[in-house]
């Protein structure tokens, strides 16, 4: 007998036809014949004359008749289709990226219709709010991914994640990704780093300000958090004898540097603790920010609405928008300064917010370090200066890295920096560009869901605002 029956062959025949869709069957059933009855004939057996069995089975599995599967038989190709079987077909990752391509151009004009036939409006910061999204940067976002995942190990294409500008909060970070140690095991803080250099959040040569063999404040823990989007690292160091808490933080996407108004009202009435504000957000690391509602003067700017631009005279020829630096953070998450005595106009403010992309402002001061040059200020309306007081800072180290400095009172003694002493301690840690927050009691980091430095008078007071960090990986992402 042949080594291919008639039921093996229709079986051949139609998985070959599955794959290569509707084409011609005859062709392939004469070679089929052929070869079968050349191996009749050298066997000196007789060749089936019954021609239409194959032709009637194939015919009615395509109608979707087919015959049960036998698993347990070893699979046999006849040669002219394994042939045609190994013939070149499109690669799979062509094919997936053509799909992916597909699927982009197809969300587009989804997304244009949605856009232009059915517009619609929202207002509000509890109505003031601008809710416009940026679309193209979400798509090339979603392109970017979907590339990075078509091309699998074959090519490295680093993802982009990033929070969506009106989103309420962050997602919410891993709750095993917080860790803390004791300053004797500092060291397992340098390979976190590495993990963050392996993984492509910090670059290879990019430097870091936490020093593992610093002089860490005795009574004090080492706190840090890692995914692929954040590293934050927190910690208290004895600098002149005083307690400075640091909390340095690297992210992968300027969106995830915001601002967070109480209840997302500009209202000096509405008001809330640091750990309260950070918790309704999912801050991995949060800190204090400006205290707008504790003063009137200065410029904000909240979600690229502007809230305050107070033209009136606060003193010396200088308005009440301009008595005080101004720091913007654009969408990039860099540092734009406005200068105390510069002038302007609402108008002018505004298209100043829209031409240079600035999500937010942040208004105390003085500007401590611009462009990798330390300031000087002997004489600003806010801040006393020019007596020791305790002091809270942000600073830009490079491209989406940060660092918050923090000087409080301790267990044992007050703390004793002017604002000058402050910049130059904060110009030693590298930084490229500084900014002075709120200090006194408003002076807080918030790690963990708790203060992790010591605040003035060991209690936190009520706030109208907090600057946070947070992950840019979806809540899904983070436990996978």
């Amino acid at each position: 007998m042949s080594d291919h029956s008639d039921y093996e062959i229709d079986n051949i025949l139609n998985e070959f036809l599955s794959e290569t869709g509707n084409v011609d069957e005859t062709p392939i059933l004469e070679e089929v014949k052929e070869e079968e009855e050349k191996e009749r004939t050298a066997k000196h057996e007789a060749p089936s004359t019954d021609e239409t069995r194959v032709l009637s089975r194939r015919k009615g599995r395509r109608k979707g008749e087919n015959a049960p599967k036998q698993p347990w038989k070893e699979e046999k190709i006849h040669p002219i289709l394994r042939e045609r079987r190994e013939e070149p077909k499109l690669p799979r990752i062509l094919r997936g990226v053509f799909g992916t391509l597909f699927a982009i151009a197809s969300l587009g004009i989804l997304l244009w219709i949605g856009i232009n036939v059915h517009p619609a409006t929202q207002q509000t910061v509890s109505s003031v709010i601008d809710t416009k999204t940026d679309l193209t940067d979400r798509l090339d976002s979603f392109s970017n991914n979907s590339k990075s995942d078509a091309l699998g190990g074959l090519s490295y294409i680093k993802k982009v994640y990033k929070i969506e500008e009106n989103a309420p909060a962050a997602p919410v970070p891993n709750p095993y990704g917080f860790h803390k140690v004791s300053p004797s095991e500092a060291t397992k803080v340098d390979a976190v780093i590495q993990q963050a250099r392996d993984s492509g959040l910090l670059e290879e040569d990019e430097k870091v300000v936490f020093n593992s063999k610093a002089d860490f404040y005795y009574d004090s823990e080492i706190g840090y958090y890692l995914d692929d989007t954040i590293l934050v690292i927190c910690w208290k160091e004895v600098i002149d004898g005083n307690t400075c808490t640091f909390s340095e933080v690297k992210i992968a996407h300027g969106s995830q540097f915001r601002r967070k108004f109480v209840d997302d009202t500009f209202s000096a009435d509405a008001q809330d603790y640091a750990t309260n504000i950070a918790s309704s957000v999912n801050a991995v690391v949060a800190m204090n920010a400006d205290f707008y509602g504790f003063r009137t003067f200065g410029i904000v700017v909240y979600q690229r609405n502007l809230f305050r631009f107070n033209e009136d005279d606060y003193m010396d020829g200088l308005k009440n928008y301009n008595c005080v630096d101004t720091a913007f953070v654009d969408a990039d998450g860099n540092f734009k300064f406005f200068h105390r005595g510069e002038t302007s106009s609402p108008e002018a403010m505004e298209k100043y917010i829209e031409d240079n992309n600035i999500l937010f402002s942040i208004a105390f001061g003085p500007i401590l370090v611009e462009n990798g040059e330390l300031q000087s200020c002997d004489s600003y309306p806010a801040g006393e200066v020019n007596t020791g007081y305790s002091r809270a800072g942000i600073g830009q180290v490079s491209e989406l890295h940060y660092l918050y400095m923090s000087l409080n009172h301790s267990t044992e003694k007050a703390a004793r920096w002017t604002v000058n002493e402050f910049a130059q301690h904060f110009y030693d840690k590298g930084v490229v560009n500084a900014y002075c927050l709120d200090g006194g009691q408003t002076s807080e980091i918030v790690f963990m869901g708790e203060p992790f430095n010591y605040i003035d008078f060991g209690a936190e007071r009520t706030v109208t605002d907090i600057i946070y960090f947070g992950t840019a990986l979806k809540d899904w992402e983070a436990y996978s």
